[in-house]
């Protein structure tokens, strides 16, 4: 961990919750992995201009889906603690992440 910081990633990042935990995380000082969809030419350019928000603020920002398990334990080991602010629609895709950090094995 740098200066006793945890490294956090947050699945979900971009929706209505997420990037208010994003910005505490940052705001917090601590060092920050969003975890998002990629960005396509029919994203909505609010999202676009969150994920350049992000960046100037000093997050990582990784793109993906869910369903590339190796992409997401890869991220996940570089991470101290995975908090997800999925929607409701969602819930059983987070399974997935559950998966992912079995496998990581470094997040508690």
């Amino acid at each position: 961990m740098e200066s006793g910081l945890s490294r956090i990633l947050v699945i979900g990042g971009t929706g209505y919750l997420g990037k208010f935990v994003v910005k505490a995380s940052i705001m917090m000082g601590h060092p920050t992995i969003v975890y998002g969809r990629p960005i396509t030419p029919s994203t909505n350019p609010s999202k676009v201009e969150l994920h350049k928000e992000f960046l100037n603020m000093g997050a990582t920002i990784f793109h993906g889906e869910l369903s590339e398990q190796e992409k997401l334990v890869s991220i996940i080991q570089q991470t101290d603690i995975v908090i997800s602010v999925l929607g409701t629609p969602q819930l059983i895709e987070q399974l997935k992440i559950i998966d992912a950090i079995k496998i990581a094995g470094n997040v508690k």
